[in-house]
């Protein structure tokens, strides 16, 4: 996954999330359809926290997914009979849950020289259709999952499905500190505002 700065340059999320790690109090907010990407992005900045190198007093995380209970065009079943799918939502479901867990057993259970470690996880009735990450209350990265038809494996065999590829998405960065302050500081103040209200 990269991300957007400027037309022609495209670097990594994950050294954005580590240096979010060097201030005090650290707040990370996701909303998307899984949270596979900052469960990889953790992983440093909480061996680092571990060996002493990181020293955090306190990190929140929030995460907000959608209900993969509930009827959605994607992710869904592709090819000769498409549609809504219980076991291709369950298929994501799956995924979203199990990384849910790990960031949660890492930030619980990894962080034990930070004195206030907060994690939470929220379902919400809206397909998410892209991605938004909210680092410190300073950055935003946001993009379009971009939909690619896939055949993917349920109960062993292929199912061929509309997929929303987290790892394709571009993202674009907006920041407090942009050179057009009002551009980036009004769309952090939004992004923040809409993930809060949820």
């Amino acid at each position: 996954m990269y991300v957007r700065e400027q037309p022609d340059q495209a670097v990594g999320l994950r050294p954005h999330i580590e240096k979010a790690f060097e201030r005090d109090s650290v707040t990370i907010d996701l909303a998307g359809l899984t949270n596979e990407t900052l469960l990889g992005a953790l992983e440093e900045p909480i061996d680092r926290i571990r060996r002493g190198r990181l020293t955090p007093q306190a990190i929140t995380i929030r995460v907000l997914l959608p209900d993969l209970s509930q009827p959605m065009a994607v992710p869904s079943r592709a090819g000769k009979d498409p549609g809504d799918d219980p076991a291709v939502r369950g298929r994501i479901e799956k995924i979203a849950h199990r990384s849910a867990g790990e960031i949660l057993h890492q930030i619980r259970g990894r962080t034990r020289p930070v004195s206030k470690v907060s994690a939470e996880l929220r379902v919400v009735g809206l397909p998410m259709m892209f991605k938004l990450y909210a680092l410190n209350e300073e950055e935003v990265f946001f993009g379009f999952y971009p939909v690619v038809e896939r055949d993917v494996e349920i109960d062993g065999r292929p199912v061929s499905t509309f997929d929303a590829v987290g790892k394709d998405t571009v993202l674009f960065h907006h920041s407090i500190s942009d050179d057009d302050r009002a551009t980036g500081s009004q769309y952090v103040d939004q992004a923040r505002r809409w993930f809060d209200s949820l």
